[in-house]
Formats: C-alpha cells, structure tokens, sequence
C-alpha cells in the first residue's frame, strides 16, 4: 500500500513517537533506584527495550544518582534527535510532492 502524506502530518506523527519512545524511557530512567517513586520490576526490561535513547542517561544516572536535572536536558535533546531520525527513516519517502 502506497500512502502519501503531507509532510506536517509526517514530523507530526515522528514527533509524537518519538514523545512516547523517549518519554517511557525517561520514566524507566528516574524509576531505577528503590528510592524512586515508580519503582518495580518492570524497569530493567524497559531501560532494556529503550536503551537506544537511554544509554547516555542511564550512565549519569548510574554515576551520581541526584542528576535528574541533567537527565532531563539529556532526554531533551534524544527527543528532538529521534524524532527527525524517525521522519528521515519512515517517513521522508512517503511525502507528498506538492
């Protein structure tokens, strides 16, 4: 099936799953300690699952377990770099030319 799409629609779309993507890691990252909040056994399969976008942070962290702030700002920018990653990988053949 050849869909075409405009390409607002499309960073839209990237964006949003690369919000999702780095946003559940970014929770599974200030979740990884026993002191943390959401703690649970369901954090080492999902720092597993997202260390693509995590492996920077997850080393802060693992260094000095207070930088949450430094987190943030590292998750901040994965965000916007996987969201055009995403609309280069998926979506740039599937513009409409207009």
């Amino acid at each position: 099936m050849n869909s075409k799409v405009k390409r607002k629609e499309a960073r839209a779309k990237s964006y949003l799953i690369s919000f999702f993507y780095v946003g559940f890691a970014t929770l599974s990252l200030l979740s990884m300690y026993p002191d943390d909040f959401l703690y649970g056994g369901w954090v080492t399969w999902a720092i597993l699952l997202t260390l693509p976008v995590n492996f920077i942070g997850l080393g802060v962290l693992y260094a000095d377990p207070e930088q949450h702030a430094i987190v943030f700002l590292i998750q901040l920018f994965v965000f916007i770099v996987t969201g055009w990653l995403t609309f280069r990988v998926f979506f740039k053949r599937r513009i409409l030319k207009s």
